[in-house]
């Protein structure tokens, strides 16, 4: 007797695993990626990968991470205002409404501090963290951030895109050296980029 009821106390704990883990293995109701960088500034590349997860996502959050210790060309809220600015030049449907969203409400703009990107995944309601991937050099510090984060919660999925070939070699230092050097940037960043760039340069 003792021994069927051991063996339906198993049955039962099975059964609720099994239960668990397919609500885990099921996708979101409603899915939103956290795509997150110092975008200092945004270049295309960037708009390519937020491109892929608008196509992928109901909504993408780009998140611009601070580091109090590293010096930025532009300010966090002018680099914000050159998300918003080059999203809506790439995409003239994209329409900015109030708050900085776009795409009605679809693609939002924000800043994190002194928190982990997990954190922030949590805190702003992320089901998954977009990453871009843009040349083999990238992938050894993905794999680590990636086998970090699946640690810390592996309930928050990290996806990478791959960049469009034109973009593979398209970043925000190389527009600002290129930029220091004289050299023209337009391939690189959108034209409120090389505007912000010149207003600089006085």
């Amino acid at each position: 007797m003792g021994g069927l009821a051991t063996e339906a106390g198993l049955s039962e704990t099975l059964r609720r695993r099994q239960v668990a883990w397919g609500l885990r293995m099921r996708k979101a109701a409603r899915t939103k990626a956290l795509y997150a960088g110092s975008f200092d500034p945004i270049t295309r590349g960037h708009l390519d990968i937020i491109g892929k997860a608008l196509k992928t996502f109901d909504a993408v959050h780009v998140a611009i991470g601070t580091n109090v210790r590293k010096v930025r060309t532009f300010s966090v809220e002018e680099s914000q205002r050159l998300i918003v600015a080059s999203v809506v030049e790439q995409w003239p449907q994209a329409q900015a409404a109030s708050g900085g969203a776009l795409f009605d409400g679809a693609l939002g703009v924000g800043e994190y501090t002194n928190q982990s990107l997990i954190a922030y995944a949590r805190q702003i309601g992320a089901s998954h963290i977009v990453r871009g991937l843009r040349e083999a050099s990238d992938f050894g510090e993905e794999f680590r951030l990636h086998g970090v984060a699946e640690r810390i919660d592996p309930s928050i999925p990290m996806v990478h895109f791959i960049c469009e070939a034109q973009f593979l070699h398209v970043s925000s230092s190389m527009a600002k050296e290129l930029d220091a050097m004289g050299e023209g940037i337009g391939w690189l960043v959108m034209p409120s980029v090389e505007k912000a760039f010149a207003a600089r340069r006085g």
